[in-house]
C-alpha cells in the first residue's frame, strides 16, 4: 500500500502534493479530536467530505497509471533535478566569466533562481542546452575551481538530456490530456473550496471552544512546498486558511 501511495503523489504535480498531504493532515487531526467535532457538526461532516475527496484524488491518480500503461518518468521531478542543476553550474560558470571578464558569457549563463522559476518548460530546455554547451568549452579544472566537479557535469546533462526526453515523448503529452489530470484538478477545486469557504469559516469558532484543536488545525492548514533535490533545502510554506 505505501508502495501504491508514494506513486501516487509522485504523480501529481508539486503543488498539489502539498494541498493533498495538507488536506490528509487536517482530516487526520480533526479525526483525533471527537472532541472538537461534537461541538460544530457542520465541521464534522464537512471534514468527511474533505476525507472522501482526498479518497478520490488518489484514486484518480492511481487509474493515471494504470492508464499510461506504467510509464514512470514524472516530469516535475525531472525539471526539478535540472531546476537545481542548472542554478549551480549556470552560477559557477558566471563566476569564471567574471574572473574571466567574458561579459559575453556572463550574460549568456546569467540564471539564477528567480529566473529558472519563472521559466517554461521551453525556456528552460533553451537554458539548459546552452549552459551544457558553454560548460563543455570550459577545462574540466577550472569548473572544479568554481565547485563543479565532471560528474555533476555529467549529472547536469543526464538531467537535461533526461528532461528532454520526457518533454518530447508522446506518452508524457497522453499523461497531460488524461482524463484522470483533469479529474484530479477538479477534485483539488473542490477540495479547497470545501476548505476555505466551509470549514476555514466554521473553524473560527473553536478559538473559544477549543484553542488547542484550532492551532493543530492552523498548522495542518500549513501548505508546504519544497523543491524536490538531495541538495537544495529551499522549502517555502503558505497557510490555506485564508479565504
Amino acid at each position: 500500500m505505501q508502495h501504491v501511495k508514494l506513486k501516487t503523489i509522485q504523480n501529481m504535480n508539486l503543488i498539489q502534493k502539498a494541498k493533498l498531504t495538507s488536506y490528509e493532515l487536517v482530516v487526520k487531526e480533526s479525526k483525533n479530536s471527537p472532541k472538537a467535532m461534537a461541538l460544530i457538526p457542520a465541521f464534522a461532516i464537512g471534514i468527511k467530505e474533505l476525507e472522501s475527496i482526498n479518497a478520490q484524488i488518489e484514486e484518480a491518480a492511481i487509474q493515471q497509471i494504470k492508464d499510461i500503461g506504467g510509464v514512470t518518468t514524472n516530469k516535475d521531478t525531472r525539471m526539478d533535478d535540472l531546476n537545481d542543476l542548472l542554478e549551480d553550474v549556470s552560477g559557477a560558470i558566471h563566476e569564471y566569466a567574471i574572473k574571466k571578464k567574458d561579459a559575453a558569457l556572463a550574460t549568456k549563463v546569467n540564471y539564477n533562481e528567480n529566473k529558472i522559476s519563472k521559466m517554461s518548460r521551453t525556456d528552460l530546455l533553451s537554458a539548459s542546452g546552452a549552459v551544457v554547451e558553454e560548460a563543455g568549452k570550459i577545462a574540466p579544472e577550472d569548473l572544479l575551481i568554481q565547485g563543479i566537479s565532471t560528474e555533476e557535469l555529467k549529472d547536469f546533462e543526464d538531467a537535461y538530456l533526461a528532461y528532454k526526453a520526457v518533454s518530447t515523448d508522446p506518452r508524457e503529452a497522453k499523461i497531460e490530456h488524461s482524463g484522470y489530470t483533469k479529474q484530479i484538478a477538479n477534485l483539488f477545486v473542490e477540495a479547497t473550496n470545501l476548505k476555505k469557504k466551509r470549514l476555514d469559516r466554521l473553524a473560527t469558532q473553536f478559538k473559544r471552544k477549543d484553542p488547542d484543536f484550532y492551532q493543530k488545525y492552523q498548522a495542518a492548514s500549513i501548505i508546504f512546498y519544497r523543491r524536490s533535490s538531495k541538495k537544495s533545502t529551499d522549502s517555502g510554506a503558505t497557510t490555506d486558511t485564508k479565504s
